[in-house]
């Protein structure tokens, strides 16, 4: 055997494909769909607020490394994708400051301080929102209004805890024209763009399933069944579940490990929304707390190296 064919490195390892930028590219292409279900449903400052996300992050990773005088890959998405998943995640009703503090969140502080791609310990557009939620807990009610509602319309998560299930449709909810941030409202191109990433193999269907089916045991146990299909079309989650939750750098790699980490996700999540902890907030709340506890997971569920016997 020629062994020179054999190469021994350091971590990441390539498993697969697509690159770093090919993955980010398709993240791009699958986020669209429910980017332009947005600006249909809550006009043209959608799309302004989603021009400025992306323009902010490329823009302050670019001067972050001028600043440590960083090599610069002037094509690198990553920047990209974290600042268009931080637009969509936020309500239309934002003035246009809001999204240039969260991509600084998001960028430098939860990923750039970090060490940058592949070294972030948490989701930097979920911890963004996070930290959003606390710093204008004045301005989260009248968040959830789009362009052409009500200013003073709840969350459809409100309506539901008040045991209101006849004010926000599921129809609504279904197709993107119910309250709600700018790319979570339309479950169907949510639902979409992540069976096609899932069938791809683009992302993987471990998480986002053992996510749904802990969520939907959650709710039903706490709140009944009829509050299943409401709670799991409101706000943020299935969005969380299909785009956010499987990012490669902070889940698992074990695929014990990947459907704990996902059960917790949905156990939190559920019980979140359940007690209404942080509003539609919750959610992204959920995922900070299961991303600190992936190197955790990861060293109970250490790979076992190929070659080595169980009990050697």
């Amino acid at each position: 055997m020629n062994n020179s064919k054999f190469l021994v490195g350091p971590a990441p390892h390539r498993t697969s494909s697509f690159t770093s930028n090919s993955l980010m590219y398709v993240m791009l292409v699958a986020l669209f769909p429910t980017a332009v279900s947005g600006v249909i449903h809550f006009g043209m400052k959608a799309l302004f607020i989603m021009l400025i996300s992306i323009g902010s992050s490329y823009i302050f990773e670019i001067l972050f490394k001028l600043a440590n005088r960083d090599k610069i890959n002037w094509f690198d998405f990553s920047s990209m994708v974290s600042g268009f998943i931080t637009a969509l995640i936020l309500p239309v009703s934002v003035p246009y400051y809001v999204p240039v503090i969260a991509s600084f969140i998001s960028i430098v502080v939860f990923k750039l301080f970090f060490g940058g791609l592949g070294k972030n310990f948490i989701n930097p557009a979920a911890g963004a929102r996070v930290v959003l939620t606390f710093m204008f807990s004045g301005l989260v009610l009248s968040w959830f209004t789009g362009g052409k509602m009500d200013a003073n319309a709840l969350s459809p998560l409100s309506y539901y805890m008040q045991g209101d299930y006849a004010s926000i449709t599921l129809r609504s909810l279904f197709f993107g024209s119910a309250p709600g941030a700018i790319g979570t409202a339309s479950i169907f191109c949510i639902a979409i763009a992540g069976i096609l990433l899932m069938i791809f193999k683009v992302t993987d269907y471990v998480m986002p399933v053992s996510a749904l089916i802990s969520f939907i045991a959650t709710v039903w146990i706490g709140k009944g069944s009829v509050a299943i299909v409401p709670y799991l079309f409101t706000g943020s989650f299935l969005f969380v579940a299909m785009f956010m939750l499987v990012d490669p750098v902070t889940s698992p790699r074990n695929i014990y490990a990947k459907c704990i980490y996902a059960l917790l996700f949905g156990l939190f999540a559920g019980l979140f929304r359940i007690y209404f902890v942080l509003g539609e907030s919750s959610v992204f709340l959920a995922l900070v707390l299961v991303n600190l506890l992936t190197p955790v997971l990861d060293m109970i569920f250490v790979p076992r190296p190929l070659g080595v016997r169980r009990y050697e």
